[in-house]
């Protein structure tokens, strides 16, 4: 399993992340957050083949084209943390923590 919490910026919502893998080409995607535009969709979990979201083209993925729906705006985090998320329960990366750092 592995979690990941989000915390986006100006907004000040938090989202957190559960990826489960299920099989060898199966993870769960789970997702709780504070941002009423993500907990619209959020309803359901999401499950995907990790390959196949961590091998092609971001614009592509099952996981952007979900979050599509909900996300306000292109510069949102949270897409990005749902594949960081995939890629460490499924081994295909090591789970190290990322950032951004921001100066005006």
């Amino acid at each position: 399993m592995a979690d990941v919490e989000i915390m986006s910026g100006i907004c000040g919502f938090t989202t957190k992340v559960k990826a489960t893998r299920i099989n060898k080409r199966q993870v769960e995607v789970s997702i709780a957050t504070d941002c009423p535009n993500i907990k619209k969709i959020t309803t359901n979990l999401i499950t995907v083949d990790p390959y196949k979201e961590l091998f092609c083209k971001m614009h592509e993925t099952q996981t952007y084209k979900t979050l599509c729906e909900g996300v306000a705006h292109p510069a949102c985090l949270v897409p990005a943390g749902v594949l960081k998320s995939i890629e460490v329960v499924t081994e295909l990366a090591l789970p190290k923590d990322c950032h951004l750092s921001i100066k005006p």
